[in-house]
């Protein structure tokens, strides 16, 4: 065993013999880090490294047959192989004092990988900066392209925190989707018949909507039906138009008018029922297709998971498959359902609460989910037949 010396004047042991080096606790830095004295990553001799021919599973494989035959120099415990930084290469470790026992073909894979890192050290930190400079160039021409730097413009606004479907990717249905076309026609004019207060109407707004958390109690049952057709505002009876007319169409045209029909329905009363049990006692009462078009978007997701939807979210459209539309709206959901605030009470001042949502989305997997299911049996019925 003899003491080679490194750089920063840490003495490393090396066995003249096989070429094994020892590093106590912290001298493994001076191989990691391309500071192993020149000349001794090899000794006269030296048998292939372990990145020649053999691949890091076989290595490790070698080496915990090895370690059963070796001991810590310095304390006499077991040692352990381990691959050293993800390398593929294996060094032993001592489990009690922290030193390493590093093979004469480590020594020199290591010695030769970290060294060359070392040596090229300003060539890289001047590729980083070429790129940084690169990509920090690109972003500025694009910003000013965009009209807010250079061509003395502000900052534009974020976009409404909304996330709403615009278009879609599915072919279009085989049939006229008419149960769409009544819902969305019912649903606007009832909307502006409650707005003008055309007889009395305005005053049924009030009656039909749904306290959260409270129970039923005295709320009429046939309200769970009526409430999907009266928004609180311009806005969520526009998001939830947009919601049933770009993905409503192709889920009746999977279900069929009246199938859809009902469908629609059910999920708007499931949604109603679990804002008014489970709902955050202490929300304004909701109104509106939320639940409803939330049972939509469920049963497309069933049937079309990888279709692209154009989303409008935060200021930006963009095209992605259904199934990330979903998600998408699941987040929206999350950070809005629990509570209003300021601008949240703008947009729709009769929200449903994070249960109503969840719930009506379910109804509508559930629903897609039994629909496809029959569908498959009739499916395979008729093969046999």
């Amino acid at each position: 065993m003899r003491t080679v010396p490194s750089p920063a004047g840490i003495g490393i042991d090396r066995c003249g013999a096989c070429g094994a080096a020892w590093f106590d606790p912290g001298e493994i830095r001076e191989l990691a880090e391309g500071r192993y004295p020149p000349g001794e990553e090899t000794v006269p001799g030296d048998a292939p490294t372990p990145a020649d021919g053999e691949g890091a599973a076989a290595r490790m494989s070698r080496a915990w047959k090895e370690a059963a035959s070796l001991s810590c120099a310095r304390c006499s415990a077991r040692l352990a192989p381990v691959d050293f930084r993800a390398t593929g290469i294996p060094v032993f470790r001592c489990r009690e004092c922290g030193g390493m026992l590093v093979p004469r073909g480590s020594v020199a894979a290591l010695a030769r990988r970290f060294g060359f890192q070392r040596r090229n050290a300003a060539l890289y930190e001047a590729l980083g900066e070429s790129m940084a400079g690169e990509v920090r160039e690109r972003m500025e021409r694009k910003f000013r392209a965009d009209g807010t730097a250079g061509g003395g413009k502000e900052a534009g606004a974020p976009g409404l925190p909304l996330v709403v479907p615009l278009a879609d990717g599915a072919p279009p249905p085989d049939s006229m989707p008419l149960a769409t076309w009544g819902l969305l026609g019912v649903t606007v004019l009832l909307h502006v018949l409650a707005a003008v207060d055309a007889w009395g109407m305005g005053g049924l707004t009030a009656r039909l909507a749904l306290p959260p958390g409270k129970g039923f109690g005295a709320l009429a049952r046939s309200a769970l039906l009526m409430v999907p057709f009266f928004h609180g505002g311009f806005v969520p009876l526009a998001v939830g138009c947009l919601f049933l007319f770009v993905l409503g169409d192709n889920v009746e045209d999977r279900m069929g008018h009246v199938p859809f029909l009902l469908f629609y329905l059910f999920c708007g009363a499931v949604a109603g029922a679990a804002h008014v049990i489970w709902g955050k006692a202490g929300m304004p009462p909701a109104l509106g297709a939320a639940g409803a078009v939330a049972g939509v978007l469920g049963a497309y997701l069933v049937f079309f998971p990888e279709v692209p939807i154009s989303m409008y979210g935060m200021g930006e459209v963009t095209p992605v498959p259904a199934y990330l539309f979903a998600c998408a709206w699941a987040v929206a959901v999350f950070l809005w359902g629990w509570g209003p605030g300021p601008l949240s009470a703008l947009l729709n001042p009769a929200p449903y609460t994070l249960p109503g949502h969840l719930a009506g989305f379910s109804a509508g997997v559930a629903g897609g989910s039994l629909w496809r299911s029959f569908e498959t049996a009739g499916s395979s019925g008729g093969t046999h037949a």
